[in-house]
């Protein structure tokens, strides 16, 4: 029994972590439905990021050879985690810009 409460310290751990992830994506509500989206998009992949690399860890301290797909894994989330970030900026920063130019246009 004494060999799983690192893992079972460490899975109560991961599930903590991940769920005060999910507490700013669900407590803030916005206007606009597409900030929202960015917004909750944002820290959902941090939760699923973390959730992917504690689960990882514990795993390996249950001897589960699991090292491969899930560096795997982690890595493409990371490279994505970006990505999604510049292209909500951009897409955000075009939907700025025109409505400005819209709201200049009216007057």
């Amino acid at each position: 029994m004494i060999q799983f409460l690192p893992p079972l310290i460490m899975f109560a751990v991961t599930v903590g972590f991940v769920t005060l992830l999910f507490v700013p994506a669900t407590a803030f509500k916005f206007k606009n439905e597409l900030i929202h989206f960015y917004w909750a998009g944002i820290w959902v992949f941090l939760a699923l990021i973390a959730a992917f690399s504690f689960s990882a860890e514990t795993l390996f301290m249950l001897d589960f050879d699991s090292r491969t797909m899930s560096e795997a894994i982690l890595t493409a989330m990371i490279v994505c985690f970006p990505l999604f970030v510049m292209f909500g900026w951009f897409r955000l920063s075009l939907l700025a810009l025109s409505k400005g130019i819209k709201f200049k246009n009216l007057k």
